[in-house]
């Protein structure tokens, strides 16, 4: 099965993107759940706290009320990320601490996730169950209990290198969960967190989850990171939280937030070669990129990157895969450097060896490009199609087109995807588009 254009060609389009580009969200809606007096539908944590009564993770009380300023507890918090999470409540004959003895009616939750390492109590032995629950506290069960991974130096102010919960924080912030206090770039931990802020945390906890599945077997499997997945949609771009490409392609998911290629090498067997799929659309490069604040290196080096690539295709065209490698977007680089520089304030100064971040990313797009001509497989160049689309490749251009997420400046905004999807229809076949579904509506940057 080969395509109309070999690898070296770009595959550029101008027409028919634009007639494709007025679409809308499907939304899908919890199960009904009985109005609450104390939380209108103008409440800010309304349609979380509504989803996950309709899942029965969260109830009300019975005098119809929800108390949404409520505090949490520990113990209250431990059966709301069991449940949410889909840990099972365990029944052991002795109890893992003292103070949860085996009739405390939290007892299977908390020994549940201690059990799966989501908590280990308060480090003199006791679980404390009482206790409020503080926001660092919460961001640690959410990451251990979804297996949650940061990815990026994407700081608050008032959480740093040092605390004991930074990397749950990052976690949280990467992933789409949090995105803290926006007015002063904190997050504050050591505050309490209320009955409304858990069920926004679990419900959001829960549709990343969602998203984040193990590919099922499918003809053709979009494989990469966020850009792929999506994971980051919902929060950023809420009117449209499946609007990634491989769902607008019509093909199966198969992307994973964070994933560098050396990461995406562990699931690669599981994920795409044990589906026997047909056709492999592959898109990696961003993460390897980013350089490490501590070693001042890249995530995966160039090198390694071009052997990571090389690897999985040499494997699939040997099962008879047909296999289309893509670039990667156009970084807005200002935007990025601009969204981490409060904590690490010499972001710009990693990349001025390397001609910029743009540049610097480009030039794994250039080893991209590298191994689909050399191992004769096709080539989606995503890079070359957006700096067409938006007119150049400044970041005032990148800006401008709509193609590029503003918050960040490293993500596809939902136009961004529906453009990838429209040239994966165009030349992969057994794709088929699921444009027609959406009503006209064109979706806007946030």
């Amino acid at each position: 099965m080969r395509f109309p254009q070999k690898c070296n060609a770009a595959v550029i389009f101008t027409g028919l993107l634009s007639i494709l580009l007025f679409f809308s969200t499907i939304t899908t809606s919890a199960s009904a759940a009985a109005p609450l007096k104390d939380v209108a539908t103008t409440h800010w944590a309304y349609q979380d706290i509504q989803s996950l009564l309709g899942k029965n993770v969260l109830t009300g009380y019975s005098n119809g009320t929800f108390k949404p300023e409520q505090d949490v507890t520990r113990a209250q918090a431990a059966k709301i990320i069991a449940l949410a999470a889909g840990i099972e409540p365990l029944n052991p004959k002795t109890a893992s601490y003292p103070d949860v003895a085996t009739g405390h009616w939290a007892f299977g939750y908390i020994e549940a996730l201690k059990k799966e390492g989501v908590i280990h109590g308060k480090g003199n032995g006791l679980y404390a169950p009482d206790d409020k629950l503080t926001r660092g506290q919460m961001a640690k069960i959410l990451t251990e209990g979804f297996d949650l991974v940061g990815h990026s130096a994407n700081f608050f102010t008032d959480v740093t290198t040092t605390d004991w919960m930074f990397t749950y924080v990052l976690a949280l912030r990467d992933n789409g969960i949090t995105v803290g206090y926006p007015e002063d770039n904190t997050y504050r931990p050591n505050g309490i967190v209320t009955r409304a802020q858990m069920a926004a945390f679990a419900n959001r906890a829960m549709e990343w989850k969602a998203l984040q599945q193990p590919a099922l077997p499918s003809k053709v499997i979009g494989f990469g990171d966020s850009n792929t997945s999506g994971s980051y949609l919902p929060k950023e771009f809420p009117d449209y939280p499946n609007h990634n490409w491989p769902t607008l392609a019509g093909i199966t998911n198969a992307g994973v937030s964070g994933n560098t290629t050396a990461i995406a090498l562990k699931r690669f067997k599981q994920d795409v070669l044990d589906q026997q799929p047909s056709t492999v659309v592959m898109m990696f490069g961003l993460n390897d990129a980013l350089m490490r604040a501590d070693t001042k290196q890249p995530q995966v080096s160039k090198e390694q990157f071009e052997k990571n690539i090389s690897q999985m295709t040499t494997q699939m065209v040997a099962k008879g895969i047909t296999v289309v490698l893509m670039t990667n977007l156009p970084v807005n680089e200002r935007v990025y450097y601009q969204s981490q520089a409060a904590q690490n304030p010499g972001i710009e100064k990693l990349y001025a060896s390397k001609g910029g971040l743009h540049a610097w990313q480009d030039s794994y797009n250039d080893i991209i490009r590298k191994v689909a001509e050399q191992q004769g497989v096709e080539l989606i160049d995503n890079y070359a199609n957006a700096v067409q689309k938006a007119g150049g490749a400044t970041d005032t251009d990148l800006a401008s087109s709509g193609l590029v997420d503003p918050l960040l400046g490293f993500h596809w905004t939902p136009r961004g995807h529906m453009m990838v999807a429209h040239s994966v229809n165009v030349w992969v076949p057994g794709t088929h588009t699921t444009l027609a579904q959406f009503n006209n509506k064109t979706p806007t940057s946030r």
